[in-house]
């Protein structure tokens, strides 16, 4: 019962969270140019493609390790009482408004963003984030058989991020 109710819970927070930014009134697209307005409203330049693709993958390879980071914190709690707050946090994802990735989108044009590979990090770092809220969900007083592969779920996705990041990195 106390399962089903946290997975309840967590999945109606989970839906207004990703609600919040909608609209029945879709705005449209705007163009990606290869300058941006910097802060001022001076246009900034972006960087060329391969330093931008090092720039993004450095980005994104930092948030990978956030999470491995923040996972090995909810190990190190279980059976503590600080297992609460770290549970807190886990439930509700780690990153909902994507903000690794966008920071590393937009030092991109959208003639040189490396779409394909941009998306598939964002997958690879989603499934981490969600075996992590997972491993919140199922454990106990002790690591058991479910948080055990929860976690080994979270590091596998995030050895594919970080390869998604390499080869972003790389030119491809």
């Amino acid at each position: 019962m106390r399962r089903t109710l946290t997975t309840t819970t967590a999945v109606l927070l989970l839906s207004t969270i990703a609600a919040c930014g909608s609209s029945d009134h879709p705005q449209p697209a705007k163009a990606r140019t290869a300058t941006s307005a910097a802060p001022g409203g001076a246009p900034a330049k972006k960087p060329p493609t391969a330093e931008a693709r090092k720039q993004a993958a450095a980005i994104l390879k930092k948030e990978d390790a956030n999470f491995r980071a923040f996972l090995t914190k909810g190990q190190n709690a279980l059976g503590t009482p600080g297992f609460t707050d770290w549970y807190q946090k886990a439930i509700v994802g780690l990153d909902m408004q994507q903000t690794a990735f966008q920071k590393a989108d937009g030092l991109f044009t959208a003639e040189n963003e490396p779409t394909a590979l941009m998306e598939a990090w964002r997958t690879h770092n989603a499934e981490a984030n969600t075996s992590i809220t997972q491993f919140a969900m199922d454990a106990g007083p002790e690591p058991d058989a479910k948080t055990r592969k929860d976690a080994s779920d979270a590091l596998r996705a995030l050895e594919k991020a970080d390869k998604d990041a390499e080869r972003i990195a790389n030119g491809g």
